[in-house]
């Protein structure tokens, strides 16, 4: 298990604490193989919606075949949005968005005390993430005999956001007794921009089906700040948060990711996919069991022309 957080607490707290998605989409269809004169500037918006359910080694078994104690993180869900317009005969501009939500994973254990303040205590762990990306990139269309391949550039815009929470709960035998939950908290945020590449390429296999493909890489430097505290609320009355401390540091975040799919084209402007695909990150969870992560899984996007 790995842990780098400052103020020790976070370490503490998210022992063995568990990304966007690649956000790039794949721009060229059937239809666009099928325009008969290439100096014609096409003057609808393409919106595309994608939606991608992963596994990832986040957290991985442990050595002896087991899952360690807070079990399996493979889960995760992941959306994007796209708009593309063209802007020449040959090029267009792109503007993406993408989420990616990490599976909650929690346990928690109990047992009655005895003693001087008998009662029911709980001890409990959870922890998620969560990251975005947004993306801006300038696309040249390549036609290779059939097929139609778009190379393009941009920016890339990243964030996120991870969460620890060791929690206590007493429940006292006595109502008069002291009872109530105390939690410590460690939290861990990064935001990074930088330069990002690739390419897609659409195959036409006939009037309405097509090959997808696409791959890219990326780079973003930013700022990492990590926090921890804690908060209580007992049954006295009393309640509150504290913190504890925080620290901020550079730090250096890259991306590769990759893509395969068959299209079909059922009507003209809309283009349906399905397919598989998978993203590698590298420090971007700082709570993971490695300082790189990797997701990947089938995904399906709709893409209409407005």
């Amino acid at each position: 298990m790995r842990a780098r957080a400052p103020g020790k607490l976070l370490a503490t707290v998210a022992a063995s604490a568990a990304s966007v998605t690649s956000a790039g989409v794949v721009a060229a269809h059937a239809e666009d193989a099928k325009v008969t004169d290439p100096s014609v500037i096409d003057s609808r918006v393409k919106i595309a919606f994608e939606g991608a359910f992963y596994q990832n080694n986040v957290h991985q078994d442990d050595k002896t075949g087991g899952t360690d104690k807070l079990g399996n993180s493979n889960g995760d869900f992941s959306g994007s949005i796209a708009l593309t317009k063209q802007i020449s005969s040959d090029m267009d501009w792109r503007l993406a968005g993408a989420f990616h939500l990490g599976k909650n994973r929690s346990w928690d254990v109990g047992g009655q005390i005895t003693g001087n303040d008998p009662g029911f205590l709980t001890v409990g762990y959870g922890d998620d993430y969560s990251f975005q990306a947004f993306d801006f990139d300038v696309g040249k269309h390549v036609k290779v005999q059939s097929a139609d391949i778009r190379f393009f550039g941009g920016l890339r815009l990243v964030h996120s956001d991870e969460r620890g929470v060791l929690s206590e709960s007493f429940a006292p035998d006595d109502p008069a007794d002291k009872g109530g939950t105390f939690d410590k908290i460690g939290s861990s945020e990064y935001w990074g921009i930088g330069p990002r590449v690739g390419a897609e390429a659409y195959y036409p296999l006939g009037e309405s089906w097509g090959l997808t493909g696409a791959v890219s890489g990326s780079v973003m430097w930013g700022r990492r700040e990590n926090g921890a505290g804690f908060r209580y609320d007992f049954t006295t009355g009393e309640h509150g948060s504290v913190t504890l401390g925080s620290e901020s540091a550079n730090q250096t975040v890259t991306n590769v990711d990759a893509s395969a799919g068959l299209s079909w084209t059922p009507l003209q402007g809309a283009t349906f996919t399905a397919g598989y695909k998978i993203e590698q990150w590298h420090n971007l969870l700082i709570n993971a069991d490695s300082s790189t992560q990797t997701f990947h899984g089938p995904f399906l996007r709709l893409e209409v022309k407005m």
